[in-house]
């Protein structure tokens, strides 16, 4: 028995070696509007392995799929309600009934109170075409209705947007999310649901308080941006990736806490933050990857993360790009190890051999 699990060990490494790492299709993928129902099926038609969204509440405790806690960068909401803003400008989506919210055109990603893209290669802001929010329900929809029709799996990743300030209108954010969730019979951690937030202890209330038994993922960057009030210096420690490990399956960090970059977008070196979030079995996928603003060689950030840092996942943009990517390196990889398909048969066999012994014995 001991030389049958020498062998089954050596084996899983070498598949370790050949799997390539998730890629996670940002806010759907590059090419449409983000979050919208047709940028989410184009990035689960690109392969995606999993889509990454956000949800934030509207008045009437709806959860939309939309990234901002403001609707002005993504939408023509000062044009439909031009009195509806705030004192700062802004149209916040809490403030807004879905009816009301039913009736924004949405478009791509612009600088607030301008025309000016934020990604100018990107689907043309000015376009004609009809670009609607969905809301999670309609998001769940299309993913359990694409797994029906094309008898494959899709999976969700769920970024609950600000707790702390949905709380603020006395709304628990992540109770109205897990309803949701329950009503499709969403809630065991087999189900192709991962919720994350950068609010560290909504995460731990969400585990302990809620009982949820979800994969959850805590997102991770630095504390003078603000996200929430979670101290990310500790958490990025090596007792506070410990702490974690009790209550989430993953870390997604910003790719600059993983490697270190110069002022030209090279590569320097590596932190320690993966390896120290692998010591206690946490998967690692940092973001966000873009093709369209990485000033260096896009194809060697992703081999380094794959090959050198040996992250577990790719939050990108480009979906299809990363994929692309990631199986030349996985058969740059094959190629590396001589007769690597026949040695796997053979392992295969010399196995099925030693368990049939084993068996007659």
């Amino acid at each position: 028995m001991l030389k049958i699990f020498l062998i089954a060990f050596f084996l899983s490494k070498i598949y370790q070696t050949i799997e390539r790492p998730l890629v996670i299709g940002h806010r759907g993928s590059a090419y449409l509007p983000e979050l919208t129902l047709e940028t989410q099926s184009m990035g689960h038609a690109l392969h995606s392995d999993m889509i990454e969204i956000d949800v934030c509440l509207s008045r009437d405790n709806q959860l939309l799929v939309v990234h901002d806690l403001y609707l002005n960068a993504v939408s023509n909401v000062g044009n439909l309600y031009p009195n509806r803003n705030r004192s700062d400008g802004y149209h916040y989506v809490i403030d807004f009934d879905l009816a009301e919210l039913r009736r924004l055109t949405i478009h791509e990603r612009t600088i607030p109170f301008t025309n000016t893209q934020v990604y100018p290669s990107r689907f043309p802001s000015s376009s004609s075409i009809p670009f609607s929010l969905s809301t999670l329900n309609e998001t769940l929809e299309l993913l359990l209705g694409l797994r029906r029709s094309t008898n494959q799996q899709y999976q969700l990743l769920i970024e609950i947007k600000n707790p702390e300030y949905h709380s603020q209108y006395n709304r628990s954010i992540s109770e109205i999310l897990l309803s949701t969730l329950a009503a499709y019979n969403l809630t065991e951690l087999t189900d192709p649901i991962v919720i994350q937030t950068f609010h560290i202890e909504e995460l731990i209330h969400i585990r302990k308080n809620h009982g949820s038994r979800l994969r959850l993922v805590a997102l991770l960057t630095w504390n003078w941006l603000n996200e929430s009030s979670s101290d990310y210096d500790f958490y990025r420690s090596e007792q506070g990736l410990q702490n974690l490990s009790w209550i989430v399956q993953g870390i997604a960090p910003n790719m600059e806490l993983l490697v270190n970059f110069d002022s030209n977008g090279s590569i320097i070196d590596m932190t320690n933050l993966t390896s120290l979030a692998h010591k206690y079995q946490l998967a690692v996928y940092p973001w966000t990857f873009r093709y369209d603003t990485y000033k260096g060689n896009f194809k060697e950030l992703i081999d380094f993360f794959h090959r050198k840092v040996q992250v577990d996942g790719f939050i990108t943009s480009q979906p299809d790009l990363v994929i692309k990517l990631l199986e030349q390196t996985t058969t740059n990889a094959m190629g590396e190890l001589p007769g690597i398909s026949m040695l796997l048969y053979g392992l295969i066999f010399v196995i099925y051999l030693l368990m049939k012994m084993n068996t007659s014995i």
